[in-house]
């Protein structure tokens, strides 16, 4: 005898899927004054240190160009000669400049107003590394000065306190030194450099002093230690020579710890120009460009056969 199924009663079991189980009262726990208080300043500290980072990183160096703007118009800054891989012929009579009854070109006149310390302008061509150089006492207060003489980190490029930049000055080896910003300011652009390519559109870069307008030609980018714990330190920082050929071993040494290797040759009686910053390839290292100053009459140098150094001596 077929079992007949019993039936469902479909009202009762919908009644039973719809009913749900009370939902249980969550135990919120109210926080105390304390951690309330610790809560906000935590907050507080965070989005203040985020706003500083944000600061440092592009707000100062933002209002650093800025305030460098109108002193860069007074200066009248030129471009460096880039073209052709080389030096344009300068054989053409140069301008006769204003100049100031100390014999200073009036174009520095409304920055040296500032800071009568200004004793130049540095330019790179295609780099951030467009300021005005300055000289004190020491090789210190500057690390940590801007030009208007305020407390700042990333300081001002400063020439070495031992150089002159004085017509009659017989100083062989100029010395400017300038910060590695990890935001890319100061002297930070200079590892540019590196690439052989770079150097051979941007050979010749411009330092103008208070009294003459110059171009230097780069032949050599090398590196250097302040420390015996990462190799053997090199005096690059020397401003005094015996003679010719005291400085021209000088320069040999120079070359020879060099990244790239140039064509462009150094004379006795040649005045060079030394770019120095920190290096973060290792602790205490320096990083320089060398350059020399382009002669009276010199034609275009064709720096195309520059290539990467095979063997460079290193710190």
């Amino acid at each position: 005898m077929a079992k007949t199924n019993p039936e469902i009663d479909l009202n009762a079991l919908a009644e039973e899927q719809s009913e749900k189980p009370a939902k249980k009262k969550k135990n919120k726990r109210k926080m105390d004054p304390v951690s309330k208080v610790i809560l906000v300043i935590s907050i507080i500290v965070f989005l203040g240190s985020g706003g500083y980072l944000v600061y440092k990183y592009f707000g100062e160096p933002l209002l650093e160009q800025m305030e460098l703007a109108s002193y860069k118009k007074d200066y009248h800054s030129e471009e460096p000669s880039t073209a052709d891989n080389g030096v344009w012929n300068n054989e053409e009579q140069e301008k006769e400049e204003e100049r100031l009854s100390d014999g200073t070109l009036a174009s520095f006149k409304t920055i040296r107003e500032l800071n009568s310390d200004v004793v130049g302008w540095i330019n790179v061509p295609n780099t951030l590394v467009d300021y005005p150089v300055v000289q004190s006492k020491d090789n210190y207060f500057y690390l940590k000065h801007n030009v208007n003489k305020e407390y700042n980190g990333s300081g001002c490029p400063f020439l070495d306190y031992r150089n002159s930049v004085k017509p009659d000055s017989d100083t062989r080896s100029l010395i400017i030194y300038g910060h590695h910003r990890r935001n890319g300011t100061m002297f930070a652009q200079l590892t540019n450099y590196n690439d052989v390519d770079f150097y051979k559109e941007n050979p010749v870069i411009r330092f103008d002093t208070v009294y003459e307008r110059g171009e230097w030609i780069v032949f050599s980018n090398f590196r250097a230690t302040t420390s015996w714990a990462t190799g053997t330190p090199f005096n690059y920082i020397r401003t005094e020579f015996k003679d010719d050929a005291d400085f021209l071993k000088f320069v040999d040494e120079i070359k020879k710890r060099s990244l790239i290797t140039t064509p462009v040759d150094v004379r006795g009686d040649d005045q060079i120009l030394l770019l120095s910053t920190c290096s973060y390839e290792k602790n205490n290292w320096r990083m320089i460009i060398a350059a020399r100053r382009v002669r009276k009459g010199e034609n275009k140098i064709d720096v195309s056969s520059a290539v990467k150094a095979a063997h460079p001596l290193m710190p």
